[in-house]
Order: C-alpha cells, then sequence, then structure tokens
C-alpha cells in the first residue's frame, strides 16, 4: 500500500479493529497493538508490544512507509467488514464472489476423458515396459 493508503485507512478503522491490530513492517518486525496513539504524515504512533514478547504497553513509533501489512486479530464478520470498508473506502470496484466451501472436497482439478484415458495408456506402457507404475496421487 502506498503511504497515502495508510493514512486514509488508519483513522478511519473502527476502535474494535485498532486495539486487536498486528502491525507488521518490511524488516519483519510484527507489534501487536493495545492501541493507536497518532497517525501522522510520516509515521504511526502506537502503544503495544513486539510480537512473541510479553512487555506490554510500549510506545513505538514506525515509520509510514516501512509499513508492510496490518492484521487484525478478531476478525470481524464478512458483512461488518464490507460495510466498514465501504464507508472508508467508498463502493466496491470488483465484487469477490464468496466460493462454496466444502470440507469433503479432494479434487483439485478434473481430467478431461481424454487425458484420462492417456495417463491409463502411459500407465498400460510402464507395466509391460517392466517399469514401476507411475504415481497417480
Amino acid at each position: 500500500m502506498t503511504t497515502s493508503s495508510w493514512l486514509q485507512l488508519l483513522p478511519k478503522l473502527p476502535q474494535s479493529w485498532k486495539e486487536t491490530l498486528v502491525v507488521k513492517t518490511v524488516n519483519g518486525t510484527e507489534l501487536s497493538v493495545q492501541a493507536i496513539i497518532r497517525v501522522d504524515e510520516s509515521f504511526l504512533v502506537v502503544r503495544g508490544r513486539v510480537a512473541g514478547t510479553t512487555e506490554q504497553g510500549q510506545v513505538y513509533f514506525v515509520p509510514i512507509e516501512k509499513l508492510e501489512t496490518i492484521c487484525i486479530q478478531k476478525p470481524p464478520k464478512d458483512d461488518e467488514m464490507k460495510q466498514t470498508l465501504v464507508e472508508i473506502f467508498g463502493p466496491v470496484v470488483i465484487d469477490v464472489p464468496k466460493l462454496p466451501v466444502n470440507p469433503e472436497a479432494t479434487t483439485i482439478f478434473k481430467l478431461s476423458p481424454e487425458a484420462q484415458e492417456r495417463l491409463k495408456s502411459l500407465g498400460n506402457s510402464n507395466k509391460s515396459s517392466g517399469l514401476p507404475p507411475a504415481d497417480n496421487s
């Protein structure tokens, strides 16, 4: 994201999101945020701790151009998130369709009938040539 994108986004985040953020910088440092104290043109001031530590309440000055990612640790429901993002950025330009989730699905892709026959013929030729069978998993 650009500096102007961060400057547009950060002040407008709902308070409940701000209290559960993890800020990741371009050098890989992750900060667990308790509160955003200030958003300036060139830096972000947060109270929190370095992820993975227990030292609470430290204050960090993070250069805006060094922000890589911001993660919401306790994400809101999809409807709330969509509504909030519309309030911040305006209407959606391209709506990404929600894919159905089927936990029993194991097929990544399906071969055409021609490809299945070709695969069978390759397996048969390996059997006749004495080569080990092809791994089709």
